[in-house]
């Protein structure tokens, strides 16, 4: 049992998240050895069945279980590469699962596009736009830590600015989408919710999405004269496309950019609005 925290350490120790409603959200291929050394020895047994290799881990999405496709083969825990199920409550887990074992976001939709469910390119926007805010608050926590007369101090003091603002274009991105695909109730509903409150039982990731969903104006166009756009993955391949022709500038302008971080940033929103999505008959076999 292993603990992943927002600010990417990882602790084992024992997991106390709720594990209810799992199920397969995606997979990814690594090393048994590999996942020993992240998240120590893997548990004996996952939902009461003997398995020879699972990993039960929390995250700040909730709960993952990480089970060998094939059971009961010896060669799970390996030195050789396997495939693994990741499973949780919802797709929120991805990208937390995946930079915890690969080091990157880039592929998290790449890992859940075998798998049927009824998530879509919306639900995995949304998904990667909690893993950026939620770390951009750990980044900030871990910086005020750090030695600040190490050089790379203000790239770490500057890295939760870096997360927010792209956590805010992004959550912008997404609600373009969801305005374009309401209802005119839905609409109105929308433009007459009130400002949200701090405090009380929702969290500073809920409070934020309510306050940026109260902000939110939509852009009315010839084209979408509700304002909105559907086209999510073009709103995405945009956002991808301004990255990299701003990263000259940007890295001119501002020493203290987080260039890895940027570019990881950069081709995770490519892939996501590249990498086609199947629905409930996509399912396919997995090879090792």
């Amino acid at each position: 049992m292993a603990r992943i925290h927002p600010d990417l350490t990882i602790d084992h120790e024992p997991c106390t998240t709720p594990a209810y409603g799992l199920m397969v959200q995606g997979h990814i291929h690594a090393r048994g050895t590999h996942l020993r050394a992240l998240f120590g020895e893997p548990a004996r047994s996952l939902a009461g069945r003997a398995e020879p290799g699972a990993w039960t881990l929390d995250s700040p999405a909730g709960r993952v279980h990480l089970a060998a496709r094939q059971l009961r083969t010896t060669l799970a825990c390996g030195g050789s590469s396997s495939c693994w199920l990741i499973l949780g409550a919802h797709d929120a887990v991805l990208p937390w699962a995946f930079k915890a074992v690969t080091g990157s976001t880039v592929n998290f939709v790449a890992g859940a596009q075998r798998h049927f469910s009824e998530y879509t390119l919306a639900t995995f926007t949304s998904a990667y736009i909690d893993y950026l805010f939620l770390r951009a608050d750990a980044a900030a926590a871990w910086g005020d830590r750090q030695d600040w007369i190490d050089p790379r101090y203000p790239m770490w003091r500057h890295r939760p600015a870096q997360l927010h603002t792209a956590a805010n274009a992004l959550l912008t991105v997404l609600h373009h989408h969801q305005w374009s695909q309401a209802t005119d109730a839905q609409r109105r509903a929308w433009a007459s919710m009130g400002r949200p409150v701090p405090g009380g039982s929702a969290s500073e990731l809920e409070h934020w999405r309510e306050k940026c969903r109260w902000l939110y104006s939509p852009i009315k166009t010839v084209r979408y004269p509700h304002g909105g756009d559907p086209d999510l993955a073009g709103m995405l391949l945009r956002l991808a496309d301004d990255c990299r022709v701003h990263r000259p500038l940007l890295i001119e302008r501002n020493p203290r950019l987080d260039v890895e971080l940027f570019d990881e940033h950069e081709q995770t929103l490519r892939n996501l609005a590249t990498t086609a999505i199947p629905g409930l008959d996509a399912l396919s076999p997995f090879t090792r």
